[in-house]
C-alpha cells in the first residue's frame, strides 16, 4: 500500500457522494491502494466505518467494472492492468473523444468556455511534481466538455475508460517536457473550440491523444 502526496484530491470522474463504492475507488484513484494490494473486508470496514456487507457489495461492483480482481485463495486485490489493457483503453478513447467533442464545438456556451479557460489556468499553475493534481485537472478539462453530451451511454463509457487510465498511471510521474507539450495542446484545443473550428479541434485532439499514448507506452 502506498500513500501519495496529494491524497485528498478527488477525480472529477468519481461520483460526488459518500458511498462505500466511491470511497474505495477514490482511494484507488488517489493511489492509497496500489495495483496488487489486497482489499481485506474487515480492514476496509474499519477504514470506512461500516459493516462488512456494504464492503462486499462495493467490491463486487468494482470487480464487475474491472477495478478489482477476486481470487479464491488470496481474496480481493486492486487489479494489475497489463500493457495490452492500456493500449485498448487508448484506442477506445481515440474513438470516443472526437465523437464527444464534435457536439461541444458547436453547442458550447460562453460559460462553458470560461470554465475551460479557468481549468487551463489552474493546469498552468500546478506546482512542480504534483502529477496527480495535473492529471486530475487534465481529466476535468475533457470531462467539462463531454459530460453534457446527449449520448449518456457514450459519456459513461468514456468516464469508465478514463478512470481506468487514471488508476493505471496514478503513481507514474509526468515529465516537465510532457506537461509543457500537453499545455500547448490544451491551449490549441481551446482556441479551436472558441472559433467553432471542428476540423482543427479534431486534428489537435487526435494529436493530443496520440502524444499521450506515446508517452505512457514509453514510461509505463
Amino acid at each position: 500500500m502506498s500513500i501519495v502526496e496529494n491524497q485528498g484530491l478527488l477525480s472529477p470522474l468519481l461520483l460526488d457522494d459518500e458511498s462505500i463504492y466511491t470511497l474505495i475507488i477514490k482511494d484507488i484513484a488517489d493511489g492509497f491502494f496500489s495495483a496488487g494490494d489486497r482489499l481485506v473486508t474487515t480492514q476496509l470496514s474499519k477504514r470506512y466505518r461500516t459493516s462488512v456487507n456494504p464492503i462486499r457489495e462495493a467490491l463486487k461492483k468494482l470487480q464487475g467494472e474491472g477495478f478489482v480482481t477476486v481470487n479464491q485463495n488470496s481474496g480481493a486485490r486492486v487489479t494489475k492492468f497489463e500493457h495490452n489493457a492500456m493500449r485498448d483503453v487508448f484506442e477506445i478513447l481515440q474513438l470516443l473523444d472526437p465523437y464527444l467533442i464534435e457536439w461541444f464545438v458547436f453547442e458550447h456556451s460562453k460559460d462553458q468556455l470560461q470554465m475551460l479557460q479557468d481549468i487551463l489556468s489552474r493546469m498552468e499553475n500546478v506546482r512542480e511534481g504534483d502529477h496527480i493534481g495535473y492529471r486530475n485537472l487534465d481529466t476535468h478539462f475533457h470531462w467539462a466538455m463531454y459530460k453534457q453530451h446527449y449520448n449518456k451511454s457514450a459519456v459513461e463509457l468514456w468516464r469508465q475508460k478514463r478512470m481506468v487510465l487514471q488508476i493505471m498511471h496514478v503513481n507514474l510521474p509526468i515529465s516537465e517536457a510532457r506537461i509543457q507539450q500537453s499545455l500547448i495542446e490544451h491551449r490549441e484545443i481551446l482556441s479551436a473550440i472558441e472559433n467553432r473550428d471542428l476540423e482543427l479541434s479534431l486534428s489537435i485532439l487526435r494529436k493530443h491523444i496520440a502524444n499521450s499514448g506515446k508517452y505512457w507506452s514509453r514510461h509505463s
